[in-house]
């Protein structure tokens, strides 16, 4: 049993006695055990990304790198994860492959063991992918890509039961669980990667927003540079990149979604967290994973709404109004997602970021500050 640095107090053995329940009548959807493969749906746009060819390869490794570590953690390789781990993940960042890499065969082991998780991922990858495949797009105009983009979110959160919300969570409650900061209190240069591509997942909306290709290529010749040099390397962040920051202005178009991908960025820290506390049973880990699907999914937080506050459930804490992106509460201390920060009691680390002009120095080449306005009539959520 090793030791472990958590945001709870006590002692280990008090960590144990007191890991959080499961809810009782979760759906049966949680406990589906089958491979189920889930298709983008069809666009003139799927992989126009191809069109700024060097984010796409980056794009490619990025898959590589969490199914590798996923794996060499379940077959009892976690002691070499800072090391042939990192050192393999790292080669396939610098030379990534020319095609999307089916995650589910580098990590067939961790898929096998958690079941669903993967559905739940793999459902929001493609969102993901297809959202940036319709920025890239040379033969849409703004007006049918926001359209699109539009489109494809409904069809996410309609087609099947593995959606994550789109509103606000309570970040600094997801991040404070008797297993938090486990990942990176251990491996701290895998969990920087695994930010640097949250970083890059990030950037690259509103670097491909509103550009004509030509323009694209040349903010990612930049942008990449950033990325392979600084971004991948950091090991000083004390949380993860978010979407409010380094896409304003698309999170500003679209909340619910840039609030979507947040959310899925903290299951990914959460399943890491679980995975890399060697003090928790092989069973315990797989209750944690699944309460931690369900405290992100979309059913979880069905017919609430952004601005909804329960102070005695945190899990329902979505205090954020409608229209605004980012988390609902951040850890208290930071901001900015990387500086320790003195602030005025009373006022939220994700107030201050949604309010104060960023200066960070993570924007998007040509970028002053955000763009925080709030269209009027977007849909932001449940």
């Amino acid at each position: 049993m090793g030791t472990v640095e958590t945001p709870a107090t006590g002692t280990l053995d008090n960590k144990t006695l007191t890991l959080p329940p499961v809810p009782d009548n979760l759906p049966r959807w949680m406990d589906n055990k089958d491979r189920n493969h889930i298709y983008r749906k069809r666009g003139s746009y799927n992989d126009d990304i191809y069109n700024v060819r060097s984010l796409a390869l980056d794009l490619n490794a990025v898959a590589v790198g969490h199914a590798m570590a996923y794996q060499d953690l379940v077959i009892g390789k976690a002691d070499r994860l800072e090391t042939d781990t990192f050192n393999r993940i790292n080669w396939v960042l610098k030379n990534p492959p020319r095609f999307m890499p089916d995650e589910a065969n580098i990590s067939s082991t961790f898929g096998r063991r958690y079941g669903v998780l993967e559905q739940v991922f793999d459902w929001t990858h493609v969102l993901h992918a297809q959202t940036v495949d319709v920025l890239a797009s040379t033969k849409l105009t703004d007006t049918q890509k926001d359209a699109e983009i539009e489109r494809l979110y409904r069809f996410y959160v309609d087609s099947v039961p593995y959606a994550i919300t789109p509103l606000p969570l309570n970040m600094g409650y997801l991040d404070s669980q008797p297993y938090s900061k486990a990942f990176r209190q251990k491996y701290p240069k895998v969990n920087g990667l695994f930010w640097g591509y949250h970083w890059l997942q990030g950037t690259m909306y509103d670097l491909l927003s509103g550009k004509t290709l030509q323009e694209q290529r040349n903010a990612y010749a930049t942008a990449g540079k950033r990325y392979h040099e600084v971004e991948l390397y950091r090991t000083d962040r004390p949380f993860m990149p978010m979407f409010a920051e380094l896409s304003p202005d698309f999170a500003a178009r679209f909340p619910h979604i840039s609030n979507t991908f947040d959310n899925l960025h903290m299951l990914h820290d959460m399943v890491n967290d679980i995975l890399a506390s060697d003090w928790m049973t092989e069973e315990q880990k797989k209750v944690q994973i699944k309460r931690a699907i369900w405290m992100v999914s979309a059913e979880a937080h069905k017919d609430m709404k952004p601005g909804d506050f329960n102070a005695n459930e945190p899990l329902h804490d979505h205090r954020f109004m409608p229209g605004m992106p980012g988390m609902g509460m951040m850890p208290a201390g930071l901001m900015n997602h990387g500086m320790p920060t003195n602030q005025p009691p009373g006022i939220t680390e994700q107030h201050k970021t949604n309010h104060d002009p960023i200066k960070h120095n993570t924007l998007p080449q040509g970028k002053t500050e955000p763009n925080l306005r709030i269209p009027a009539g977007k849909h932001t959520g449940h």
